[in-house]
């Protein structure tokens, strides 16, 4: 008899005579039985008094298969925080059901639009009003070198920060992306040569219909507004070009930012944003950055 380990939860105990599966997670079968006398602590009455607005659980790991812009799927492991709110009378939640929640969500394809249908899905389980998910995940974008067209990954941090309290909704998308600065005062005062280093542009963003997003339409931003992006593959003719790229566009992250702050503020589909850019500095003994917040709509 074949055994096989599934990487997500399944209901399914038994595919035919020949094989069964080990399902994680998830109750195999009826269980009910096994529920039978065993006293359900959480859901006891509670005298305090003291409602709470966030009761969950914080940085488990899991695959998620997520659809890109480009309609491919993609498999990263991400860190997730759920949570929920409950009542005062209510002793505390059954955190094991955001657990199985999460498994059963990241089971199939997702984007970024289908994380609404998760909240509702814990709150219809935990019979809460609030449901919060923050969701942590590196995601890698295709990035050629500049000349040779070799292909690479370029890796980005992102969070999803998603809300449902009573049908009213918010999200915030976070982006970090490696790229380069090189000091104008250095190239400026120098008989050859500047300094230059990498750096961390942060994107905050929020859209109006508030949903959350991708980083792909978002790197050709950071790209003009910085001296050069950080490619995954570089041969010695792309080498070349980054280098030089990077002496002829000298950047402060003052200007980073600013550069960004203009391209942002002409995308229709944002209603805020904030952008920061922290330069790891190669000759000071500080990071040195900078941060524009836009004014949030009233």
């Amino acid at each position: 008899m074949r055994r096989t380990l599934l990487l997500y939860p399944t209901r399914a105990i038994r595919a035919n005579s020949s094989d069964s599966c080990i399902g994680v997670g998830y109750h195999k079968g009826d269980m009910r039985g096994a529920f039978e006398g065993l006293p359900d602590v959480a859901m006891e009455f509670d005298a305090r008094g003291v409602a709470l607005q966030a009761v969950g659980i914080r940085a488990l790991r899991l695959p998620v298969r997520l659809r890109t812009t480009s309609g491919v799927e993609q498999v990263v492991v991400a860190s997730a925080d759920l949570s929920v709110d409950i009542e005062a009378s209510q002793r505390g939640t059954h955190m094991s059901r955001l657990v199985e929640s999460l498994y059963e969500w990241a089971s199939q394809p997702q984007s970024p639009a289908s994380v609404p249908s998760l909240l509702q899905l814990v709150q219809e389980r935990l019979g809460s009003r609030r449901a919060h998910l923050c969701l942590r995940f590196p995601y890698f974008v295709p990035l050629t070198a500049p000349i040779t067209g070799v292909a690479g990954l370029l890796d980005v941090e992102v969070e999803w920060d998603a809300q449902l309290n009573n049908g009213a909704s918010c999200a915030t998308t976070f982006f970090e992306v490696p790229a380069m600065t090189l000091c104008p005062c250095s190239k400026a005062i120098s008989d050859f040569g500047a300094h230059n280093q990498r750096a961390l542009v942060r994107l905050w963003l929020q859209t109006k219909d508030r949903s959350l997003l991708l980083p792909d339409d978002y790197l050709p931003l950071i790209e003009e507004s910085v001296s050069a992006l950080v490619y995954p593959v570089l041969k010695r003719p792309d080498e070349k070009f980054v280098t030089e790229k990077t002496y002829e566009t000298p950047r402060f992250v003052e200007d980073v930012v600013r550069e960004l702050v203009l391209r942002l503020q002409k995308r229709d589909e944002l209603r805020w944003f904030r952008a920061e850019c922290e330069s790891i500095e190669s000759i000071h003994n500080h990071n040195a950055f900078a941060i524009y917040e836009e004014p949030r709509p009233k």
